[in-house]
């Protein structure tokens, strides 16, 4: 207390000689480097430590002379520049009052009081975190002055957070990165940054869009900076993945398929039954990347797949996506001739949001077609119609996904196209005929051969006379 007193009354009788003071906020282990107001020249320069006169810690003199403390708790941590005092990885007890005192001839000594405050920056949860796990990080002052700062925390994303220097959050994936504790005061700040690391994965879109002529990703990965050493270390025990079909009614199957299991182990998945549905992970995973892909959608991929990763202590992290296909269906079929009607529809498998609508491409000189919400009709298509239909799933201003289907348009039958085909099918009746003639004649031929044979083995008799 009577330190404290005898600090108060030094600062006052600095403050009312010369008015210069300043704090300077530090935490331990940093540089700090402590400039004087002025610095005439041929002047010497004394720093003090505690008190004016007190503990001298460097001097220097006009010809460049200079000299430090001998003091244990000084040693090697002190230097000038010019008459700037720089304090190398300043200690828990080198924090204090620092007094600098500077003599020239004919002039008033200037003295100069800096406050070198300690805050001290903890992290009380044990890091990397996982998310849902409790982060906590307080930020406080080692000796607070009469007229404290104001002390708040700044998280990655850049938000102000925490009450008097104390945060206490559920962490999750925004919370990783950078956090910053700022002491500011009289319109100056400092910040000391502490790195927060937490376990969790990355946030996904809930649905995915796709069409049955676009590829599938349906995406599951660890954020970003986040090491599989990492994860392990937070006790993973299993990670899977789970499709449940999309039923007729619109909702989700309640007995979800397992797809895949990673084993842990040699880093790979393992299907769990044969019918993956033509799925396969992404093997990347020590970048933590774990999703499915597929080169092609199917209407039989709509449903909602699970990303799932279990920890000991019963702790899980998933994502959930849906995924979304478009489908062009052509009645009676892509395929047709001249004059004939073709529907085209256009669906997701279920009814459409209120915020989103189907868009159609036709070829650019189509014929007249009648146009409804989800499909389309062409009442005679014609040689202008041959081409890409295509459609298209909006949501505002973005476009989700597209869809085309090729339609080929043939001519009717012409007279000559039917000359052709009858002059062709006489043809071959004729070659028919002709084939026909030709067996019977080799028939008949083998038969009075076989007969001939027959009269050779058995001749008649003599004098046998036909009467």
């Amino acid at each position: 207390m009577k330190n404290f007193q005898s600090l108060l009354l030094l600062t006052a009788v600095i403050l009312s000689t010369t008015g210069a003071q300043e704090e300077i906020y530090a935490k331990e282990g940093e540089t700090i480097t402590l400039e004087p107001t002025s610095h005439p020249a041929q002047s010497y320069v004394y720093w003090y430590f505690e008190k004016l006169d007190g503990h001298q810690l460097a001097w220097l003199n006009p010809l460049g002379g200079k000299g430090f403390s001998n003091d244990e708790k000084w040693k090697n941590r002190l230097s000038l520049n010019g008459a700037m005092l720089i304090i190398n990885n300043i200690q828990k007890d080198n924090f204090g009052t620092f007094v600098c005192k500077i003599t020239a001839a004919g002039q008033s000594d200037s003295i100069t009081a800096f406050k070198v405050i300690q805050v001290n920056v903890i992290e009380k949860s044990a890091s990397p975190l996982l998310s849902g796990e409790r982060l906590s990080l307080t930020c406080s002052l080692g000796r607070v002055p009469q007229n404290p700062p104001e002390i708040y925390w700044l998280s990655p994303k850049g938000n102000r957070e925490g009450n008097k220097g104390t945060v206490s959050i559920t962490a999750s994936s925004e919370h990783y990165g950078q956090w910053n504790c700022v002491v500011k005061k009289n319109g100056k700040e400092k910040k000391f940054p502490v790195s927060v690391t937490v376990v969790d994965l990355a946030p996904v879109p809930s649905h995915q869009y796709t069409s049955t002529v676009s590829p599938l990703t349906i995406p599951c990965s660890l954020i970003p900076g986040v090491t599989w050493e990492q994860v392990k270390k937070k006790g993973i025990e299993e990670v899977q993945w789970h499709f449940a079909p999309k039923l007729s009614s619109g909702t989700f199957s309640d007995n979800p398929e397992h797809l895949f299991s990673l084993d842990l182990e040699k880093l790979t998945w393992k299907k769990v039954q044969d019918n993956v549905k033509g799925l396969s992970p992404v093997y990347n995973i020590k970048t933590g990347n774990l999703s499915l892909t597929k080169s092609k959608a199917t209407v039989g991929d709509r449903g909602r797949y699970t990303c799932s990763m279990k920890f000991k202590n019963d702790r899980t992290l998933k994502t959930t996506v849906d995924v979304v296909v478009l489908e062009i269906i052509a009645h009676p079929r892509p395929e047709l001739i001249y004059g004939q009607q073709v529907n085209l529809s256009c669906s997701t498998g279920e009814q459409l949001p209120n915020d989103m609508k189907l868009n159609w491409t036709s070829p650019k000189t189509s014929s007249p077609y009648s146009l409804y919400p989800t499909h389309i009709t062409v009442p005679e298509v014609g040689k202008e119609d041959n081409g890409k239909w295509g459609c298209e799933l909006w949501q505002g201003g973005n476009k989700l996904t597209s869809v085309e289907i090729l339609l080929k348009i043939e001519p009717r039958l012409s007279v000559w196209m039917l000359v052709i085909i009858c002059s062709a099918a006489v043809i071959l009746l004729l070659l028919l005929v002709l084939a026909f003639i030709h067996y019977r004649r080799r028939k008949q031929k083998m038969r009075l051969r076989r007969h001939r044979l027959c009269q050779c083995k058995n001749p008649k008799p003599k004098g046998f006379y036909r009467t």
